[in-house]
């Protein structure tokens, strides 16, 4: 048995690879096959070619004609994504949000660009297009994380042999946003004179590090008021099910945490009335959405002086807090259930601040002397 590979140039001048094929059946007979190989490299050519020769002597040889009947099957981009929706995401039970990024991702940026081509035919030049669409850099890097994703697992199922290389763009470096202590304390009057409901949710973010969606999805058994804790174990996905009604799963990452309840946010729950199973709720007793929760939020910051923002800056505010009161970065990673270290990592800047602090301080006990 032997395989080779070389680079044919046409009478127009385009080239392609070329395997040569040659495998002795169990008959005794030799069998060669000469057939153009799916690749831009002759690397990817030639683990095409010996994929097939694996093939012929397991399942035997096919003609000239069913083998290209068969390189005409490769499919193109967006004949291939319904698939991978499907028998991807759905079969995998991955969260609605996601399904709903990729989505959004595929007829947004990749059908545009991509539709139309095999999948073993996309190029760098390709990968380039995206990388141009005038978009975010961190916008950028998570479409093409996505599509990274998407074709690995083409080649995992067997569509192709191979992928290009994707590379993300640079990023700028950006700090999160996150409230000071005078402004976050100006947030909590202003909320706790418009409902209780608010300002719990406000002590949920600001001092427990909850996501919007464990917020809301937080429900009163998961409260242990004689433990002085909460069990952060739900999480209200912005997304719906079949039947229209909210998707409640698991915590990002699928870590469920134990949290300290500080005696403010504690004083906050407590001052709840019960209408109904979950903590934070409506006047029906039915909990909020995540556009309702925004714009509640937003009446209270307007009433304190701050500019509109989404839930997630209370979150921010946690963490930061945390680190300017010197709390190890490791324990902030366990209380905001960051799956990776990285994730914590970003807020690490302020620990500048608190050596500044330090260092003044210690300066300012020498010149007492």
């Amino acid at each position: 048995m032997a395989v080779n590979v070389r680079e044919r140039t046409l009478p127009s001048g385009d080239t392609h690879w070329q395997a040569d094929i040659r495998v002795r059946l169990p008959n005794g007979t030799l069998y060669r096959e000469r057939v153009k190989a799916p690749g831009s490299t002759r690397a990817q050519a030639l683990k095409w070619a010996r994929k097939r020769e694996a093939h012929i002597t397991r399942h035997g040889p096919r003609g000239k004609e069913t083998q290209e009947t068969v390189m005409r099957e490769v499919p193109t981009f967006a004949e291939f994504a319904p698939r991978f929706v499907q028998d991807h995401i759905l079969a995998n039970r991955l969260s609605p949000t996601t399904k709903r990024d990729y989505e959004n991702s595929i007829k947004m940026h990749f059908i545009p660009v991509l539709g139309d081509i095999r999948l073993d035919r996309l190029e760098a030049r390709h990968i380039q297009a995206l990388k141009r669409r005038k978009l975010a850099a961190t916008t950028t890097n998570k479409m093409l994380n996505q599509l990274k994703a998407i074709l690995k697992t083409a080649e995992r199922w067997g569509v192709i042999t191979d992928r290009p290389e994707i590379t993300g763009v640079k990023q700028p470096d950006r700090h999160p946003k996150f409230y000071d202590f005078a402004e976050y304390k100006r947030l909590r009057h202003a909320a706790r004179s418009l409902s209780p409901e608010i300002y719990a949710a406000v002590r949920l973010g600001g001092d427990a590090g909850l996501r919007c969606g464990e917020i809301l999805g937080l429900r009163w058994p998961n409260v242990h008021f004689d433990r002085r804790k909460l069990y952060v174990c739900d999480n209200l996905v912005n997304a719906r099910d079949e039947d229209g009604a909210w998707v409640v799963r698991g915590p990002k990452g699928g870590r469920p945490r134990w949290l300290p309840l500080t005696g403010p946010l504690m004083k906050a729950l407590r001052s709840l009335e019960r209408r109904g199973e979950y903590v934070v709720t409506n006047d029906f007793g039915r909990h909020l959405i995540p556009t309702s929760l925004t714009r509640r939020l937003a009446r209270a910051q307007k009433r304190a002086g701050l500019p509109a923002c989404g839930p997630h800056i209370l979150r921010h505010t946690f963490c930061s807090h945390l680190v300017l009161r010197g709390v190890h970065v490791r324990t902030i990673q366990k209380l905001a259930g960051h799956a990776e270290l990285s994730t914590t990592e970003v807020y690490m800047h302020l620990v500048s601040e608190i050596e500044e602090d330090a260092i003044r301080r210690l300066r300012d006990e020498e010149e007492d002397e």
